[in-house]
């Protein structure tokens, strides 16, 4: 029975290899455009070996399938690269309005807040001054001394009193001046030239 398996496998082997060189003289079909697209690999080795000898790969219609799919990836992927550009753009220039919208809105309330300041302090003013009066104590000078005996020997504000007085009334009365009516009467035209 070994003879037997020994035979067979024998006859297997041998058809092996007559399929193996018949399909070796057979020439390979070309990798499609589609293949091509879907494996990278593929198509960087094929790139390769076209790019090495040119003048030989320019009518080898794989060489032509695997450049055709590189372009157009290449195209693809720079469509996809200018979107994403426009995308970051367009969210840089979105964040620059909205940081530049906080800045202002934040200097309006800091300027309104130091106005509100201003006002207060303004009017806190007066209040201790009409608080101070109120309780009796006078105005305090620069070295903290009570004013109040000094401002006693100030003279007093003298009162303005205007009489009513009435405009004199004029006897005279102006005397309407009178206008000749006279008429001009044109000269005639001389020429300066014809006077001698």
């Amino acid at each position: 029975m070994s003879a037997r398996w020994t035979a067979v496998a024998r006859g297997a082997g041998v058809l092996a290899v007559a399929i193996w060189l018949a399909a070796c003289q057979q020439p390979a079909k070309p990798r499609s455009y589609e293949f091509f697209m879907e494996d990278g690999l593929a198509r960087e080795g094929v790139l390769a070996r076209c790019n090495q000898d040119r003048h030989t790969s320019v009518n080898d219609p794989e060489c032509d399938n695997a450049r055709h799919a590189a372009a157009t990836l290449a195209a693809s992927g720079e469509h996809e690269r200018a979107q994403n550009y426009e995308r970051e753009s367009s969210r840089k220039l979105e964040e620059l309005r909205d940081r530049a919208a906080r800045k202002q809105q934040a200097e309006e309330q800091a300027a309104a807040a130091a106005k509100a300041a201003e006002k207060e302090a303004y009017e806190s003013q007066w209040r201790d001054k009409g608080a101070a009066s109120a309780n009796g104590a006078g105005p305090i000078s620069d070295n903290g001394a009570d004013d109040r005996e000094s401002l006693s020997q100030l003279p007093a504000r003298p009162e303005l009193k205007i009489a009513a007085v009435e405009p004199p009334k004029a006897d005279v009365q102006p005397e309407k001046p009178e206008i000749e009516h006279a008429a001009v009467i044109p000269r005639p035209f001389r020429d300066s030239s014809l006077q001698r």
